[in-house]
């Protein structure tokens, strides 16, 4: 008899582990979803996927380009890619040398990446004012899509491998005999399973808390902005990140879209949020931003005019360290961890979900996924304050040194 396995959230991340799953015949494979496919985080996501050299964004990325091709060619389910490159932009000496390492990690890799200065930079973003920076590597592996898109295209080739997927099903609670993981409790009554794969992003620590599991992850408040910039921007236009000013942005069907990495990020409780909470967002935040707004205007000086059309702020989990919990849960034998993204689910969606696969089915790792493992923070995680004062930190800390140092 096949094993029944249960992954349990229908994000991008679910859905591309449950693919991965299926596609291996590693069992009968079922995800269970509290509301939609693709509601929570994923929906709201920027789409954004860039590849950097380092353990975390090199081979995993270019795993998700070839993911995505592949995708759209087996279902027929386009994801919305779009090839734009990125720029990275530099105003102070640190940050030029840590882009300059990134240049010759590129360049040993054979990656067309190149330093640049600010009049290219503003050749190549329309928007960007040349003497706003001190350089610029521009980095030609990067791109965006639409993120719920990406989900149904893993749904759709999961299916076709023979995955079942059950919508509006709130998962309650997890079971487990003689410290084995036995089945899940939901609003449509229980679930024998073998393996179980916690991919519940806000909501996974919850889960998990009850069976004395305190994961070190916590939701944190994320925003954007959508601005109507004139003049429009080509659908090409090549995106940028701005490390030190902890911006990023794109185009958006002409507009632009500007986001910010805060420092001392608003934390929130997942477990509070009100029900249902599928395809939500969190009161805007204007006071918040505004420090970033200012360093995204003195770079693109069209932002101070162009009307807001949407505010996003959306909530995501993160990490005292910036890495995801991928692996085995402490202490249950079959049940495995794939959540806490880090704002990073749709970059990561792909190769976590071959992690999982490989764990699952206890081959080789085709990726080292030792510093995720959801063991490294001990007990930590059932320290609160501790855990809401690291998050909180990490947002802006780990988007400097993500964008700034290989790794």
């Amino acid at each position: 008899m096949a094993r029944k396995i249960v992954v349990v959230g229908g994000g991008v991340v679910g859905c591309g582990v449950a693919w991965h799953l299926a596609e291996r015949g590693l069992g009968e494979v079922t995800l269970v979803e509290r509301d939609r496919l693709g509601s929570g985080t994923t929906w709201h996501s920027a789409g954004n996927i860039t590849w950097r050299p380092g353990p975390t964004h090199d081979e995993a990325v270019l795993y998700a380009f070839d993911t995505i091709k592949r995708l759209t060619a087996e279902t027929g389910q386009e994801t919305g890619w779009l090839h734009t490159g990125r720029l990275f932009l530099a105003h102070g000496a640190a940050a030029i040398r840590g882009l300059e390492g990134y240049q010759e990690q590129a360049e040993a890799r054979g990656v067309a990446a190149r330093m640049i200065d600010g009049r290219e930079a503003a050749r190549l973003h329309p928007l960007l004012r040349a003497d706003s920076i001190a350089a610029a590597w521009m980095n030609p592996l990067s791109g965006r899509l639409n993120p719920a898109d990406l989900t149904a295209a893993y749904a759709k080739a999961a299916q076709r491998v023979g995955a079942g997927i059950v919508e509006n099903c709130k998962v309650l609670g997890l079971t487990t005999t003689g410290g084995r993981i036995a089945g899940i409790e939901t609003s449509e009554g229980k679930m024998a399973a073998d393996e179980v794969v916690i991919a519940a992003g806000l909501w996974s620590r919850g889960l998990l808390t009850p069976l004395g599991i305190h994961l070190a992850q916590w939701a944190c408040e994320h925003f954007y902005l959508i601005c109507g910039v004139t003049p429009r921007l080509p659908r090409g236009t090549i995106s940028f990140v701005g490390p030190e000013d902890l911006i990023y942005g794109r185009e958006e069907v002409g507009a632009m879209m500007v986001g910010f990495f805060d420092e001392n990020a608003k934390t929130i409780d997942a477990g509070a949020l009100p029900e249902p909470f599928a395809f939500t967002l969190l009161p805007e935040d204007w006071d918040k931003i505004a420090p970033y707004v200012e360093r995204a205007v003195s770079i693109f000086p069209a932002l101070e005019a162009a009307p807001v059309r949407r505010f996003v702020n959306g909530p995501e989990s993160f990490t005292p360290d910036d890495r995801p919990l991928v692996g085995p849960a402490p202490g249950i034998e079959g049940l495995w961890l794939a959540t806490a993204m880090n704002s990073g689910g749709v970059t990561y969606s792909a190769a976590v979900g071959h992690m999982v696969a490989d764990m699952v089915a206890g081959t080789a790792p085709r990726f080292d996924a030792t510093n995720f493992a959801p063991a490294r923070f001990g007990e930590r995680g059932r320290d609160k304050a501790w855990l809401k004062c690291e998050v909180s930190a990490v947002v802006s800390r780990g988007y400097r040194e993500t964008n700034l140092v290989a790794g």
